[in-house]
């Protein structure tokens, strides 16, 4: 084998290892935040889907402080997250999805703290998330939902009870943790305006001018 060839060989090597990094590198980039789940989770589960239609339908909510370690079904308010997709101040966006596409073409920050009158909890996962939010029309074939800071939302869930703080006002203690199976619905019950601001005006993305049956806007 001449010297030519070995040369040609090398280079060759060179740049489709090379392409491979790159795509990579790319994919890594692109990937929404979460905690990552393997395939079998994101698929419908009608156990689930089952237990939240009864739960939602009896509409006993669980306060946080006297969740235990079963399903449950959460009513409070998102009020903090470990970043944000952007957003009005106070009303950022936390997750955010295409109208009818998928639950694992969303994305979403990696935490985000529910809070009600007796405690808080984190909810885990949410990018994989049954999410049923208001419907912001983005034009006359594309529309997106999203979970905003601020929503008053129903978590279905199972807890996890976890403890932490030191706040010696009991309902800013969280008390465990929701979603960490993978099975998890959210759904906003009521959404605030965003804070008039006059110097600046809301992301339209993620004001949502029309609402899905039961939920409501003020």
């Amino acid at each position: 084998m001449t010297f030519g060839v070995l040369l040609t060989l090398a280079i060759l090597v060179f740049y489709l290892g090379n392409r491979q990094v790159q795509r990579m590198l790319s994919a890594r980039n692109t990937e929404p935040r979460g905690r990552r789940l393997p395939a079998t989770k994101l698929r419908h589960d009608p156990q689930f889907a089952s237990l939240v239609g009864r739960m939602m339908q009896r509409g006993l909510a669980t306060p946080i402080a006297e969740a235990q370690a079963e399903p449950v079904l959460i009513r409070g308010v998102l009020t903090t997250a470990d970043g944000t997709l952007g957003g009005a101040p106070g009303r950022e966006c936390v997750w955010q999805n295409r109208s009818g596409a998928p639950r694992d073409a969303a994305i979403a920050v990696e935490y985000v703290i529910v809070a009600d009158a007796s405690g808080r909890a984190t909810i885990e996962n949410l990018a994989f998330a049954d999410v049923v939010a208001p419907e912001d029309k983005l034009g006359p074939h594309r529309a997106s939902c999203a979970l905003l800071l601020g929503d008053e939302v129903e978590v279905v869930a199972r807890f996890k009870p976890e403890r932490f703080g030191e706040d010696p006002d009991p309902s800013r203690l969280v008390y465990g943790t929701l979603g960490a199976d993978g099975n998890l619905h959210v759904r906003v019950c009521k959404r605030a305006a965003p804070p008039a601001d006059p110097g600046s005006d809301p992301a339209p993305d993620l004001v949502p001018e029309s609402s899905p049956s039961g939920i409501t806007t003020s």
